[in-house]
Parts: C-alpha cells; sequence; structure tokens
C-alpha cells in the first residue's frame, strides 16, 4: 500500500502546483492584456486650423482709444500686436489692448487665394463659434497681406470631439475671425470665428 499511497500523494501533489501555477500564468496574461490595451489608447493629434484676417480691423484699447488697420503680426513671447496703416506700422503691447473687432465689410482671402466679400455677396456657411483659452502662441500669421493665418488646436484645449467636427467644417469652408481677445494673465487668447 506505500507504493500506491506515495504515488497518490505525488500526483495530488503535481495537481496542486499545476493548478497555483495555471492561475499565476492567467494572472500575468490579464494583467499584460490591460496593460496593452492602456498602451493602445491614441493621443489626438494637434489640428492647423487655416483662418482668414479681414483687413480691416478695430482694436479697442483699455484707455478708451482705438487703432484700426490691418493686423499683421502677433507676438507672444513679445506680448505685442502690429498694425498696418497707410504704409505706417504700429506696435501695440496687449496688455493695453481689450479687444480687437474685423469689420464685416472688409475684404478677406480664402487660402486659395479668392476673395470673400463678407455682408454682401458671401453669406456664412455655418454658426460663428469661439475658441477659448488658446495659448498665446496658437496662432501664426502666414501671409500678412492677405490675412492669412493658422490656428493650432489640440486637446485639452479644444476637446477631441469638438475638433472633429472643425476638421470637417475646414476641409470646404474658409474660417473668418470675426473677434480677438487675448488675457495675459492667463497668458491665452479667445477667437471667435465664422465659417464661410
Amino acid at each position: 500500500m506505500k507504493p500506491y499511497f506515495k504515488v497518490i500523494v505525488a500526483i495530488f501533489a503535481l495537481i496542486t502546483e499545476l493548478a497555483a501555477n495555471s492561475q499565476v500564468v492567467s494572472s500575468q496574461n490579464v494583467e499584460k492584456k490591460n496593460f496593452f490595451f492602456t498602451q493602445a489608447q491614441v493621443k489626438p493629434e494637434p489640428v492647423a486650423v487655416s483662418v482668414a484676417l479681414p483687413e480691416l480691423a478695430d482694436v479697442s484699447l483699455k484707455g478708451g482709444e482705438s487703432r484700426s488697420g490691418r493686423v499683421t503680426a502677433i507676438d507672444p513671447s513679445g506680448q505685442t500686436l502690429s498694425m498696418q496703416r497707410s504704409g505706417k506700422t504700429l506696435s501695440i503691447p496687449l496688455k493695453q489692448v481689450d479687444k480687437v473687432v474685423f469689420r464685416n465689410g472688409a475684404t478677406v482671402y480664402r487660402s486659395n487665394g479668392h476673395q470673400i466679400i463678407r455682408g454682401e455677396r458671401d453669406r456664412p456657411q455655418g454658426q460663428q463659434v469661439t475658441w477659448n483659452g488658446l495659448p498665446l502662441s496658437t496662432i501664426t500669421i502666414k501671409n500678412a497681406s492677405q490675412g492669412l493665418a493658422v490656428v493650432n488646436l489640440e486637446p485639452p484645449v479644444v476637446s477631441p470631439e469638438r475638433l472633429l467636427g472643425i476638421k470637417s467644417v475646414a476641409r470646404d469652408r474658409q474660417y473668418v475671425v470675426d473677434e480677438m481677445q487675448f488675457d495675459l494673465q492667463q497668458k491665452t487668447m479667445s477667437i471667435r470665428v465664422t465659417p464661410y
């Protein structure tokens, strides 16, 4: 009987060992699965949206004065806004700017070079939207003479769902800037745009 008893004990020990190893292996597989799932999540890419600045803007200053002309540059490091009017360039510190309002009847250029005359023959092709809390470095004016600029939008400032909507609108329409405001304490800006 002793040899059978030893065999039964050995088989029982082997079964117990296999069961324990099976649990360890299966729990490791679950952990790896979760690890790979976490790794597979994709960070949304920033979206460079082409925007147009109408040729004439009114810049309201905090002291009550105003300036008008073409916005030619926004310098986030120097925190200045540059304008041009009658061949002269004026640099205004952003801390003095209350808001920049682009005139409705002013000429606007699409990114393909065609003109838009807002209000007369060209009507908005969508609702006006505001992009809030954008870093000051978000906008880059690429062609000052035609007012062509690029706004880089990305999460978390703009949600991934909203980015998809903006991309689909920008595919066949031109966003035209209506207004800009600056918050130097937060180092951010807001841009109000309308698709044409």
